[in-house]
This record gives structure tokens, C-alpha cells and sequence, in this order.
């Protein structure tokens, strides 16, 4: 954000998302921000209209409502100069971008790897959408790290730094890194080591020091001793023309150890032409044979309020 900009923020202020859209970037960038009290397709549209909103920050499920709005060319979006997206259920995909590049002007890019210990924006891609090069290397593309800001890859056990595209933990250091966790002193002394944030998320650096998100640790499976991240594939998926969400979680398997199962959702205008070995089909041309998940379709998948899939209740529909 710069001096005179407007932006829009619908994210509640007590998350940090919410904190830094709402409160802390407009104040010390002098920038005019139209708050939601929640997410209105409608409402949405009509305040950049009105107030000639040119900074918007999304999940892709929001661009992607607006972009399928019956009422979409109504309005008049192309004051948005930049857009600034968050994968969570739907995934920034080259169709996605060039529909909203069609009717805003604007390019959709990801926005950033953080978290609430960090104060969220810790890295950036901005300048890597060039050809879609960004949405052509692996899922997830977090991009390069903010000036301050560092980023290794460590052994989960040893925490011994590991070289570039080797799979590891997460660890970043900066100035906005939290002190310490509040009343919890066990926790700050297992995460913060030597001023470097342990944060329990899988990724890699790659050979041009750009950082992926493979996901948390907590969801990774074991198939026949092969690391599987249930982030990737639904990254994967969500490259699928007709899946418009999907969720990943593993089931025990007897031989295998786990399989990864995958719910998904479907293009209401296209869940009757295709089936789950149609989609399972796709998938043998797109994913390492080990990564091939069962294919499960479903209607609705149950969301937090953040905006991120229940894998407790895919759970329970196993």
C-alpha cells in the first residue's frame, strides 16, 4: 500500500490478517480503508465501484464468487490495480488470473508465508507473475523473503540446515517474530531457538532461493515411507478445470501404511459430465504415482470460520 491508496477489508480485526489489511497498514501508509462488518459479494463490488477501491486483498474463493456473479458486469472493478490472493480452499490457478485480469485489469498474484507468530507477511511474489512463471513451478510458491527477513530449512530432529530442494521445516527470523508465547514458557523454549521461529510447517527452498509451503506436519502422511503432503495435492487438484475445492486427509492402509483420500467439490455446471475415476484418471497424468489419492466427491465441504476445511469431519465421513 502507498500514500493515497484505497483499499477494502472484510477480514475480522482480531485475526492478523484482519489487523494488518484493516488497521496497521492503513495507518502508516496514510491510506483509506473501507471496512466490512463480514464478506458480501454485492457489497463488496459496490464499494470498489464507489470509492474506487484500487488494492484488494482475497481468499481465491472470494475473486472466484465475484467472477461468477450474476451481477458481476454491473459493476465497474477497474480501479483495482493490484489483487492479492490466499489459496486456502480454492488455489490460484492461470484460469482464475486471466478471468480476473479480464474483468478488473488487475493481475491476481499470492500473496504471502506467514503466520500469527511472525505477524504474517514474511515473504513476497510480486514480480514473479511474468507468463504465469510463478503458477508453473511446485505448489505452493511463497516467493522470496521481505527485507528483514530470513528463511532456512531445517531437519525436523536434528535441526540441522539442510541445502537447497531438500524438504524440511520451516524456520524464519525477523524483527516482527514474537518474544515469546504468553504464560508459556515450554512452548517458547521448543519453538524459538537461537532468535529463529521453529514453525511446524513443511517446505522447501528451491534452487532459485524462491520458498514453497508444503503444509503443516501434523497432516503429512506416510505412504511406503514416501513424505505426502496433503497441501501439494490439493494444490494439484485445484489445477483441475471442474474442481473448485477439495480436502486431503489419509486413511490407514495395511500395505501402504496410509492413502491419501481427497474430497472435492465440483463446477455445479460440470458435477454431471465427470466421476470420480474421471478425476482419478487426470490425476495419474498430473501426480506421482505415490501421491495418487482416492477420489470422493462431495457437495459442500465443512469450512472454519477462517475460511480453511474441517479435516476433523472429513474424518468422520471416512
Amino acid at each position: 500500500m502507498e500514500h493515497g491508496d484505497t483499499c477494502a477489508n472484510f477480514y475480522p480485526l482480531f485475526w492478523i490478517a484482519g489487523e494488518d489489511v484493516g488497521l496497521l497498514f492503513p495507518i502508516f501508509t496514510a491510506t483509506t480503508c473501507v471496512l466490512f462488518a463480514r464478506w458480501d459479494a454485492l457489497g463488496y463490488m459496490a464499494a470498489v465501484e464507489r470509492y474506487k477501491v484500487n488494492r484488494s486483498v482475497l481468499l481465491v474463493d472470494n475473486a472466484v464468487e465475484l467472477m461468477d456473479h450474476p451481477r458481476a458486469c454491473e459493476f465497474n472493478l477497474t480501479s483495482l490495480e493490484t489483487t492479492g490472493v490466499s489459496s486456502f480452499v480454492k488455489k490460484l490457478k492461470p484460469d482464475y488470473r486471466a478471468r480476473w485480469r479480464e474483468l478488473t485489469g488487475a493481475t491476481m498474484f499470492e500473496l504471502s508465508y506467514g503466520m500469527t507468530e511472525t505477524h504474517t507477511c514474511d515473504s513476497f511474489t510480486r514480480g514473479l507473475q511474468g507468463e504465469d512463471f510463478d503458477l508453473s513451478l511446485q505448489p505452493i510458491l511463497c516467493g522470496l523473503p521481505v527485507p528483514g527477513t530470513e528463511f532456512k530449512i531445517c531437519d525436523f530432529e536434528t535441526h540441522v540446515l539442510l541445502a537447497l530442494d531438500q524438504e524440511g521445516e520451516i524456520c524464519v527470523r525477523s524483527p516482527s517474530t514474537l518474544k515469546s508465547y504468553w504464560q508459556r514458557p515450554d512452548a517458547t523454549d521448543e519453538s524459538l531457538v537461537n532468535g529463529w521461529l521453529r514453525t511446524g510447517d513443511i517446505g522447501v527452498i528451491d534452487s532459485l532461493g524462491l520458498l514453497h509451503f508444503l503444509g503443516r506436519r501434523k497432516e503429512m502422511l506416510k505412504i511406503k515411507g514416501m513424505s505426502v503432503f496433503p497441501a501439494e495435492i490439493e494444490a494439484l487438484l485445484g489445477r483441475h478445470p471442474a474442481i473448485i475445492g477439495s480436502g486431503v486427509i489419509g486413511r490407514p492402509d495395511a500395505e501402504r501404511g496410509q492413502v491419501p483420500v481427497a474430497f472435492v467439490c465440483l463446477h455445479p455446471e460440470k458435477a454431471a459430465e465427470l466421476s470420480a475415476d474421471d478425476i482419478a484418471a487426470w490425476c495419474k497424468d498430473t501426480m506421482a504415482t505415490y501421491k495418487l489419492p482416492e477420489i470422493r466427491i462431495i457437495k459442500a465441504l465443512p469450512m472454519t470460520a477462517t475460511g480453511k476445511v474441517k479435516k476433523g469431519e472429513l474424518e468422520e465421513l471416512l
